[in-house]
């Protein structure tokens, strides 16, 4: 199924809440019924075909052609099947996802991935703040799946973040991994201040020099095997690692002994 926004969604700043456009939503439905799924566009109930021009190619998966930064909550709670999206895409896309595969040719806004269960996000530009995180007040952020981003990423990525995998390309910027109890991010770049804040377990990757918090010891320069390992993993799901950064060293810190002291962080420090 292909989407095209209307001039009413592209030329606009009046959001859209989708939540319906997700393969478990459109599947088992006609293409009737699937112009019939109601939105929200700012305060007014509307069909999703007011707003998009669709096309019927015979095939479950979803394809969005155009720019539908101001249309939230794409693939939210998807389980199966795949979404691509051919521009830039709006807030909490594949939000609480369990399954299935979300591929952004743009920049993505806040909250992607937030809470999400499984699956595979990636995100051919930038994405914005709260990446893989979890909601005010929640305990648990990303819970699985993985995200990759090859730009680079706002504030606050996996925030909470609890298992699961974030991968970015570029840099990240403040915050990153606060609160986090398990799971990896991993990034070529630069971070912001305050990497790991009140961090209990998992581990932050960083491929330039950044500034640490005091709250965490430095422990030892090695090649690690576990990071040997999971690069070596990321290759599996056609994700493209330098030989540099398997071969090479990283300094080990350990924190935040603010808290537990179980998480790491480490950072390349060259071949």
């Amino acid at each position: 199924m292909i989407l095209t926004p209307k001039n009413t969604v592209a030329e606009t700043n009046i959001p859209v809440d989708a939540e319906c456009i997700s393969p478990d939503v459109f599947g088992g439905k006609g293409i009737d019924e699937i112009k019939n799924l109601p939105v929200l566009h700012g305060n007014r109930n509307k069909r999703l075909d007011e707003l998009f021009e669709f096309l019927d190619n015979n095939n479950s998966d979803i394809e969005i052609n155009g720019d539908v930064t101001r249309v939230k909550h794409i693939g939210s709670k998807m389980s199966r099947g795949k979404i691509t999206i051919n521009g830039n895409c709006g807030m909490h896309l594949g939000a609480e996802m369990t399954g299935g595969e979300i591929i952004v040719d743009g920049n993505v806004s806040d909250w992607a991935g937030a809470e999400m269960k499984g699956g595979i996000i990636r995100i051919k530009g930038n994405a914005g703040n709260f990446l893989g995180s979890g909601y005010r007040g929640a305990k648990k952020g990303m819970e699985n799946g993985i995200i990759t981003v090859d730009g680079s990423a706002g504030n606050n990525p996996g925030t909470a973040m609890y298992q699961g995998t974030i991968v970015i390309f570029g840099n990240m910027e403040d915050f990153a991994g606060a609160y986090m109890t398990g799971g990896t991010i991993y990034c070529f770049g630069n971070a912001g201040n305050r990497a790991g804040a009140e961090m209990k377990d998992g581990t932050i990757i960083i491929c330039r020099d950044s500034e640490m918090l005091p709250t965490f010891k430095y422990n030892s320069t090695s090649n690690p095997v576990f990071v040997r390992l999971f690069l070596n993993e990321l290759r599996k799901y056609d994700i493209a690692v330098d030989d540099k950064y398997i071969a090479g060293l990283y300094k080990r810190y350990s924190g935040d002994l603010a808290e537990t002291g179980k998480g790491e962080i480490f950072i390349y420090s060259g071949e």
